[in-house]
C-alpha cells in the first residue's frame, strides 16, 4: 500500500483544503493520504465523504493533528485504520 504524505500545518486556509482535495481526486485506489495540520480540517471530512473516502483522525502528543484518508472500498486500509 503506497501512503502520499501532505504536510500542511503551516500553509492558510483555503490552501490545506484546496490542496488535500486536488490529492484525494487522484488519490490511486491503493494509495492512503496522510496529512499533518495543526488543526482538525471539519469541512474537509464531509467533502472526502461525498468523494468516496473513509479518514481516521489522529492527535498527537505535540497538538499536530494526523488525518489518513483511503477509498471507502479499500478493505486492506480499512482493516489497518478502523
Amino acid at each position: 500500500m503506497n501512503t502520499i504524505h501532505l504536510d500542511v500545518s503551516e500553509l492558510e486556509p483555503p490552501e490545506p483544503y484546496r490542496m488535500a482535495v486536488e490529492l484525494l481526486a487522484a488519490l490511486p485506489h491503493e494509495s492512503i493520504l496522510n496529512m499533518v495540520h495543526r488543526k482538525e480540517p471539519y469541512p474537509l471530512y464531509q467533502t472526502a465523504a461525498e468523494m468516496g473516502f473513509d479518514h481516521k483522525t489522529i492527535h498527537l502528543p505535540d497538538g499536530i493533528v494526523k488525518i489518513l484518508f483511503w477509498h471507502k472500498n479499500n478493505s486492506q486500509a480499512a482493516q489497518l485504520y478502523s
